[in-house]
């Protein structure tokens, strides 16, 4: 009986106050209303137009993250050219078209693939005089964010293993070469550069997604929460109670 008075008088203060967050954002204006991406400042449309002005300066930098692990694969590949064995070339050979094809393929990445700047030249065209074109002129630069990230995701980890690889090669040689073997094993370290540090592409679009979820927060709220009783160890009760649940993040 106690249990159940208790239930009750939760439920009658959950009613009685709980029926909204009592810490949000100020209502959202009639024209934005229940669409982040109209909300969110600055716009996916106004993010790419920034990103694609800059595309062009910051160009050769871009794929940084990409290129130094690419370089010490190809020192370490370079360093071990010296050593005398066949299977030991072999392997210098490999370790050595490992960083230079990723050399390569990403300074060719950067020359001939500027997603920013092709998708806000298709975006310009389209008009925001309605709720409803803006809303398609904000989710089409949404997608033009997300497209090169979702590319980058896989890349890094292709990337790291393929230069983890040819570095390994070389460290596991039978023959002995010190000076070889030390390059080999900063550019095996060097290999992780990608996994721990996002490319650009990456970077931009999870900040974008960052700022659409703050529109929602902070949320606090009243809500019930779980009390077990073990008054009874063979039968532990579950009672409920009022609490309070407060999230920075939708």
């Amino acid at each position: 009986m106690k249990n159940s008075k208790a239930g009750i008088f939760s439920l009658g203060l959950l009613l009685a106050f709980g029926g909204g967050p009592l810490q949000a954002q100020a209502p959202a204006p009639k024209e934005g209303y229940q669409y982040p991406e109209l909300l969110v400042v600055p716009r996916a449309s106004q993010r790419l137009a920034t990103l694609a002005n800059q595309e062009s300066k910051s160009r050769a930098r871009t794929h940084f993250v990409l290129q130094a692990p690419a370089f010490f694969t190809l020192l370490a590949g370079a360093s071990a050219m010296s050593m005398k064995e066949a299977k030991s070339k072999e392997a210098a050979a490999i370790a050595s078209g490992i960083g230079l094809g990723w050399l390569v393929g990403t300074f060719g990445l950067g020359a001939m693939y500027t997603p920013y700047r092709t998708a806000q030249q298709d975006i310009a065209a389209l008009g925001d005089k309605t709720q409803e074109q803006s809303l398609a002129k904000e989710r089409r630069a949404e997608e033009a964010l997300y497209f090169p990230a979702y590319v980058m995701r896989r890349v890094q980890y292709i990337a790291a293993f393929t230069n983890f690889a040819g570095a390994i090669a070389i460290t596991s040689l039978p023959e002995e070469n010190d000076k070889v073997k030390a390059v080999a094993g900063v550019a095996a370290v060097m290999a992780f550069l990608p996994l721990v540090f996002d490319h650009p592409w990456i970077t931009n679009y999870d900040q974008q997604q960052d700022y659409k979820k703050r529109i929602y927060g902070p949320v606090a709220e009243l809500t019930l929460l779980p009390e077990v009783s073990h008054a009874q160890p063979l039968e532990p009760r579950i009672s409920w109670v009022p609490g309070f649940a407060y999230s920075l993040r939708f």
